[in-house]
């Protein structure tokens, strides 16, 4: 059982690892936007400062995430935490180049695509309530009755519909990759007929068995069976015999 909860969490690791990768190229492509369009656009002065400052802490939080060991076990609360405060940089960008009308707005698909990726739907779902939010935040409203209007419910759907479609598309794809990533190393690994582990599986378990068994200086045992004259079994009663016996 220990095995397996092991070898569970070693997988579960790999994935993680190549998702924070992943993350980790995505948070650095959405710098190299947000700096594109400060040397291309040229904002007033004040905003540029705003925005650098926006670049120099949000680099300083990447660095620190995936350079400097903050986080030396990979976890999806890290991946969480990433996605939240790329949502908080995007917006912090969004508010002094022109809000609602800034050509960086689809920025936040960034965060959506990351989220879905990584935690599921429901994490999504919760993302695209504060993408919602952070929209309301940003447009130009003139107090709560507009904000109640249905004119104003509908085009704030509207607008978030494009981002919806995404997160849904995604987190289908997410989850199905993922179930034929599963069901490929499953395969892979077990015999069709037992459902036990082949060569390939048993030797990837013996040698975490192993490891760990001097890792943490305690003994490890191993039990073989064979079943005697199985080949007398196949030719006097059929392969059929043969296969129920093993």
């Amino acid at each position: 059982m220990n095995v397996k909860r092991a070898e569970t969490v070693s997988i579960e690791q790999e994935e993680l690892r190549g998702i924070s990768r992943t993350v980790a190229e995505i948070e650095w492509l959405l710098l190299i936007l947000v700096l594109l369009y400060q040397v291309f656009e040229g904002p007033a002065a004040a905003d540029q400062a705003a925005i650098s400052a926006g670049l120099f802490f949000y680099a300083a939080f990447i660095l620190s995430f995936h350079y400097a060991n903050f986080y030396k076990v990979e976890s999806r609360w890290k991946i969480a935490i990433e996605s939240f405060v790329m949502l908080v940089f995007i917006t912090w960008t969004l508010w002094y180049t022109g809000g609602l009308a800034s050509p960086l707005v689809n920025a936040y698909l960034l965060v959506i695509i990351t989220s879905a990726l990584a935690l599921g739907k429901l994490a999504t779902m919760l993302e695209m309530a504060l993408i919602a939010a952070c929209f309301v935040l940003l447009g130009e409203n003139s107090g709560a009755a507009k904000l109640l209007s249905l004119a104003y419910i509908g085009g704030l759907v509207a607008q978030l519909a494009p981002m919806l479609l995404v997160a849904y598309i995604t987190t289908m794809f997410s989850a199905d990759i993922r179930y034929g990533l599963n069901r490929a190393r499953l395969l892979s690994e077990t015999d069709d007929l037992t459902g036990l582990y082949n060569m390939r599986g048993f030797t990837i378990m013996a040698d975490r068995l192993f490891g760990q068994a001097v890792r943490y200086n305690r003994p490890a045992s191993l039990l073989m069976i064979d079943s005697d004259d199985l080949k007398a079994v196949n030719d006097l009663h059929g392969h059929e015999a043969g296969n129920r016996l093993l």
